[in-house]
């Protein structure tokens, strides 16, 4: 007998076709394959929407229109029609909210970011901010989140969010508000200014993307092992 013979008889002594083994490693392969590639796309554009924010760092502010690029500085002037409060908001480890303001400007109705308020304190009232008729803010997109209810089952929706979600708002208020919130520069008196700058998550995704990659690994390896044959 050759080696070559020698070696493929004790290689295929060695292993024992488990089709069941075979299926649960390929779907399981496949899914952290699948899983590692979303991560590691959802960590490039973590990365471009950083990235574009650094580069309008140092740009001044231009007159608001409707396309813009996000994190652009942006002036705008018009008179506030309502407040909404973004709820569940943490600053320096006090739970409060972000105050929004329904901005009726020249290129549209807009949301503004005024700022930060502790829920200790009294809710802000539209007449506070009545005579504020000009703006000067950076523009950032929503981000809307996994919600468990429908935002309308709650009672105290709209006045109180949990989320900004703009179609909905523009719906309930019958307008067509701009698809963009205005973080303002300066918060007015009794508020706290809140930034508009993104977390960086591309570490966090690409984390996990190696993550899964090495599940995927391991489950590859398992099935190797399994897949052996026991002496008798």
């Amino acid at each position: 007998m050759t080696a070559q013979r020698l070696l493929q008889t004790r290689f295929q002594g060695a292993f024992k076709l488990r089709p069941a083994y075979l299926l649960f490693a390929a779907f399981a392969i496949s899914l952290c394959l699948f899983l590692s590639h979303w991560q590691w796309q959802r960590a490039q554009a973590a990365e471009a929407r950083y990235q574009v924010y650094l580069q309008q760092q140092n740009q001044p502010p231009v007159l608001l229109s409707q396309d813009l690029p996000e994190f652009q500085r942006v002036k705008a002037s018009g008179t506030f029609e309502s407040l909404f409060l973004l709820d569940n908001q943490i600053h320096q480890g006090q739970v409060g909210w972000h105050v929004l303001g329904l901005l009726r400007s020249l290129q549209g109705p807009i949301l503004v970011n005024l700022g930060w308020i502790a829920k200790t304190q009294a809710k802000p009232l539209l007449t506070e901010f009545t005579d504020i008729n000009r703006i000067t803010g950076r523009i950032k997109t929503p981000e809307p989140g996994l919600m468990l209810a429908e935002s309308r089952a709650d009672p105290a929706w709209p006045g109180v969010l949990q989320q900004i979600e703009i179609p909905l708002l523009s719906q309930h208020l019958n307008i067509k508000l701009l698809p963009f919130v205005i973080y303002a520069d300066t918060a007015p008196a009794g508020l706290v200014a809140v930034d508009a700058a993104p977390e960086n998550k591309y570490p966090m995704h690409a984390g996990y993307a190696v993550q899964w990659l090495l599940i995927g690994l391991a489950c590859g390896i398992i099935t190797v092992i399994a897949s052996r044959r026991r002496e008798t």
